[in-house]
């Protein structure tokens, strides 16, 4: 994994590489390793390509990159693994083609010289890459099909800037900060979404599962853009494989594509560990891969003599497993307030909630270790409907379509916690009105476009909760969530790999019927079941909804609230804008308000990222 960047211009004269290395010296912390910087010619326009490299696979300086084909013709940077790249080699090598190194960026670059396009679905990973053909004059650039790695673009016309991140393009070219993203995040608790939304207006984000060719001749860059993966056309093929397979038949499937899954994240040759949050989700993975490797480290956000952490369900996984628990537990006032502005500067976005600031120490501290690698449970809610909302969408369906029949079902799966998903309804309602336009919240005064307003409230006439479940891997939590995970872990040279988002686990999850994934009162249901023999019951049943566990209120009294305080008064000029006229900063943002209203931390982030892109 590392970090991309590039220019290129049909102009004469412009200092594209000044712009490319400030970017990549930028982007160091995600690729310590090496950093490059090349410049080429193709077409009319001249290209410079960034570098930066945090060697995981192939650790020989003949891996670096640019990286060129063996023609000569095709040269790319790429953010990434692809993990079946011995399998891909050995198709490769059986029709000819030579490899000079043992690197996944060769096998890239060598499969697409083969296959073109068609190698985009060959590739089982997460990629962001740019493929400059000098023969045709174009540049490529690639997102793998979830959008796992960031690629953002910028472009007038006549010049375009890419970037693994956002903020020296957005400083270069003099973009704003685009209100509707933070918005957005202010409302739904999520920023990104399948569209090319971005902090920055004009600043695009390259959808997941999609390609953008920019043709590099004439006066103007034409810009092509096409799909290669959408995850709703693949389920129904998925459906069709597994129809008629018993409910054990379908548990053994599971547990087969989340092994491959997680071997083939295993493909390192730097030491790899597992993050572990007290979840099903890690904790399966965790499981999963203690098998192949006994004494695998563990990292936890939690102590194990703290009851309220997450450290007594942890000692019970490593006593099942013998994973090795490293235990991170910051207390000190000090390091809370180092911590906040560290994941803050890493983000480079507004972010919601403190439990980003406990993901950033986990992914330091296995840096600390020398673990360059940490595999994770991400994604195995939104493909198994691990999220209390789901049971109303299934409600909703039932009713719209009439289907009586799986009524009981329902009613015996949902009793257990319809109060808390009553509660969440309520809490849902309440924010709407918050930040509607016209509305009383502080926030209120960025004026939420129409579209946000009315987008995520629930579903839609004619939805199913399938439909749903994509929208929130395409567009609505997903996005987000890999957003904190990948600038959490580059932001300490780690890299994340997650085998719940392999698009052949999301596939079948998908194509799973409701009845195998919301039942008996819990969510996941299938993966509990089929994860009965690996994973203690006491986290496999318990309904926690458990990311990383952090007591947010003891760090706001133990001095976060203040740190957060002053950065806003140190603000108030650039943010006089976005606050009431009367604003008082010290009782809006007073630890009791920030305690008590799960809003304000969120809002007190946001104002503090908008004064400091004035």
């Amino acid at each position: 994994m590392c970090g991309i960047s590039g220019a290129t211009t049909l102009r004469r004269g412009q200092d594209l590489v000044s712009l490319v290395q400030a970017i990549a010296e930028a982007q160091t912390a995600r690729g310590p390793d090496a950093l490059v910087v090349e410049r080429f010619q193709a077409g009319d326009a001249e290209v410079v390509l960034g570098h930066n490299r945090l060697s995981i696979i192939d650790l020989s300086v003949e891996a670096n990159q640019p990286m060129n084909d063996a023609s000569g013709r095709f040269t790319i940077v790429f953010n990434g693994e692809i993990y079946n790249y011995l399998e891909l080699r050995k198709q490769l090598e059986a029709d000819g083609v030579q490899f000079h190194t043992a690197s996944d960026t060769e096998v890239l670059i060598e499969a697409y010289r083969a296959w073109g396009k068609a190698a985009l679905e060959k590739f089982y990973g997460m990629f962001a890459f740019a493929l400059l053909d000098r023969l045709e004059g174009e540049l490529l650039l690639v997102r793998d099909r979830f959008g796992v790695k960031p690629l953002y673009y910028w472009t007038d016309g006549a010049t375009l800037a890419f970037a693994s991140t956002t903020g020296t393009i957005a400083r270069w070219a003099g973009l704003e900060p685009n209100l509707a993203y933070v918005a957005r995040g202010l409302r739904f608790k999520y920023y990104e979404d399948e569209t090319d939304i971005s902090p920055h207006k004009g600043l695009k984000a390259l959808e997941g599962g999609t390609w953008l060719a920019v043709k590099l001749r004439g006066d103007r860059l034409a810009l092509e853009q096409g799909r290669y993966y959408d995850v709703a056309d693949r389920v129904q093929a998925e459906r069709a494989k597994i129809e008629g397979l018993s409910f054990q038949e379908l548990e053994a499937r599971l547990l087969s594509l989340l092994d491959d899954a997680s071997s083939i994240r295993l493909r390192a040759d730097v030491p790899v560990g597992v993050s572990l949050s007290g979840g099903v989700d890690s904790t399966t993975i965790a499981a999963i891969t203690a098998r192949k490797h006994p004494r695998i480290v563990g990292y936890s956000f939690a102590h194990p003599d703290v009851p309220e952490s997450e450290g007594p369900l942890v000692k019970e996984l490593v006593d099942a497993t013998g994973v090795q628990p490293r235990y991170v537990w910051p207390t000190a006032p000090a390091e809370i307030e180092d911590l906040f502005w560290r994941t803050y500067r890493a983000q480079e976005a507004p972010f919601p909630h403190a439990s980003m600031m406990a993901q950033n120490a986990v992914f330091r501290a296995a840096r600390q270790d020398g673990v360059k690698v940490l595999l994770g449970g991400q994604a195995g809610d939104e493909a198994f409907m691990g999220y209390r909302k789901f049971y109303l969408f299934y409600a909703q369906s039932i009713l719209r379509q009439k289907r009586w029949g799986e009524g009981p079902h329902l009613a015996l799966a949902m009793a257990p916690f319809a109060l808390a998903i009553a509660k969440r309804a309520g809490v849902f309602w309440s924010e709407r009105a918050r930040y509607a336009q016209g509305g009383t919240g502080m926030a209120s005064r960025l004026r939420l476009p129409a579209e946000v307003e009315a987008s995520g409230a629930g579903m839609s006439a004619g939805q199913t909760p399938l439909d749903r479940q994509v929208l929130d891997i395409t567009r609505y939590s997903l996005p987000s969530l890999l957003r904190y995970e990948d600038r959490n872990s580059l932001s300490n040279s780690v890299e994340s790999r997650l085998p719940f988002i392999d698009h052949r686990v999301v596939e079948f999850g998908l194509a799973l019927q409701e009845r195998h994934k919301l039942a008996n009162g819990f969510g996941k249901w299938i993966l509990r079941s089929a994860i009965k023999d690996l994973v203690p019951d006491s986290i496999r049943l318990n309904r926690d909804k458990r990311g990383f566990d952090v007591n947010q209120a003891r760090w706001i009294e133990g001095g976060l609230g203040r740190v957060l305080r002053e950065a806003l008064t140190e603000r108030r000029k650039q943010i006089v804008d976005y606050l009431p006229s009367d604003a008082n900063l010290e009782a809006l943002f007073s630890d009791a308000a920030l305690i008590s209203d799960p809003q304000a931390f969120k809002e007190a982030v946001s104002l503090i990222w908008l004064g400091d892109q004035a």
